[in-house]
């Protein structure tokens, strides 16, 4: 039997009750149709899981007792930061998704000059907020107990230059260089970027140059954005991270 698995902001600990927060509530009772004496795991991002059993259970409240907490080791050696191109919503949602499930450690939304659709600042707003439901049901489903971190959108001119800690990638279907020979891949801490729908223009491969981002190109198929984004943290689990083989 599935153990429900529910991403709550409260405040966690062993052998306490707890009120479920209404968001969490609305979704273990209407949409789960969890009852009293059910199973239930718990867990706010501070790394550990937390047994629940469901002592009342109603549409206005419920009630549970925290029986165990137990340590996850979810994580990825490998700190990934994504800087992931605006694209259509429904691509966007899937990148942000599937690089959450695949491992990724931050994202960051970035305005690029050929991103479909300018939002306004209320806009991204209301993305950032759906954008980061998106990761915490990510993190519900794959059993990640670490929220990862998403900024909030900015421009290409204000990303940081890469430090000599860290190495940057930028995924570019043109691009000469392949994985198999790109120089600093036994780093540990790696910033990848992808354009949107209509890929970078030469300028701005020119502005991540001089950060001090290397391109690169996945393989020699073109990829769409949402698809070259899990493609890229895969790739990199893979040689560097809890994917190696």
């Amino acid at each position: 039997m599935r153990v429900v698995r529910l991403y709550t902001k409260q405040h966690l600990a062993p052998d306490v009750e707890l009120e479920l927060d209404s968001d969490t509530r609305h979704h273990a009772f209407t949409v789960l149709r969890l009852n009293k004496n059910a199973s239930l795991t718990l867990f706010n991002g501070d790394g550990f899981d937390y047994c629940c059993e469901i002592l009342n259970c109603s549409k206005a409240r419920i009630l549970v007792k925290i029986t165990q907490r137990e340590k996850l080791h979810s994580e990825s050696k490998l700190n990934t930061h994504l800087y992931l191109g605006i694209s259509k919503s429904s691509h966007m949602d899937y990148a942000i998704q599937k690089s959450v499930e695949a491992g990724v450690s931050a994202i960051q939304p970035v305005l690029m000059e050929r991103t479909v659709s300018k939002a306004s600042e209320k806009s991204l707003h209301n993305k950032h907020q759906h954008w980061q439901r998106i990761i915490q049901n990510a993190c519900e489903q794959s059993g990640r107990a670490v929220i990862p971190t998403l900024y909030h959108s900015c421009e290409i001119d204000h990303l940081e230059h890469i430090s000599g800690q860290e190495s940057g990638l930028l995924f570019d279907a043109t691009a000469k260089q392949t994985l198999n020979n790109f120089k600093n891949i036994n780093a540990n801490s790696f910033k990848l970027i992808i354009g949107p729908e209509g890929g970078f223009t030469e300028n701005e491969i020119n502005q991540l140059i001089a950060k001090g981002f290397q391109t690169v190109r996945c393989g020699p198929r073109i990829l769409r954005t949402e698809t070259a984004a899990v493609t890229a943290i895969i790739v990199m689990q893979l040689l560097v991270g809890d994917l190696g083989i």
